[in-house]
């Protein structure tokens, strides 16, 4: 009787599995599309930090650039972290999570939310370690989110 239950249960496991195949599929074929879109090198264009509107002179020489899931970000030549990014395209705003694996801050998670649009990209990203992710793309004051705005490099 418990062999019977067993496999009765495990078929019913591995058509749901089966059924929802193809949605997996298309997500991760939507993933796939969004990390194209960031693929290459993006200026630093803006910088908030914690409400706070940055002068140039804090971040004209940063770039990210990005390929496939893996990004770098730098200041002129010199290293300032890098890692992973995984995006959730279907969520509203969309989702970014930042695994840092090189850098001051290596082995930290960083949520975050993000808008692209064509050369245009904003990222407003929550402190290292912080477990709640920002709500939308901005940064205000005791916050501690960074808001980045990023123009692709031509």
């Amino acid at each position: 009787m418990f062999h019977h239950r067993a496999s009765m249960l495990l078929v019913l496991c591995l058509g749901l599995l089966a059924a929802g195949a193809p949605y997996l599929k298309d997500d991760a074929a939507d993933v796939a599309a969004e990390d194209k879109k960031f693929e290459g090198t993006w200026n630093v264009v803006g910088l908030e930090v914690d409400g706070q509107k940055l002068g140039a002179e804090n971040y004209e020489n940063q770039t990210f650039t990005f390929k496939g899931k893996e990004y770098v970000q730098k200041n002129g030549d010199d290293l300032v972290e890098a890692g992973t990014q995984d995006l959730n395209p279907k969520k509203t705003p969309k989702e970014m999570d930042i695994k840092v694996t090189e850098g001051m801050t290596k082995g930290q998670l960083q949520l975050a939310i993000y808008e692209i649009e064509g050369d245009n990209c904003k990222i407003c990203a929550a402190d290292h370690g912080d477990k709640e992710r920002p709500k939308e793309l901005k940064s205000t004051a005791g916050s501690k989110h960074m808001l980045f705005t990023l123009k692709r490099k031509k």
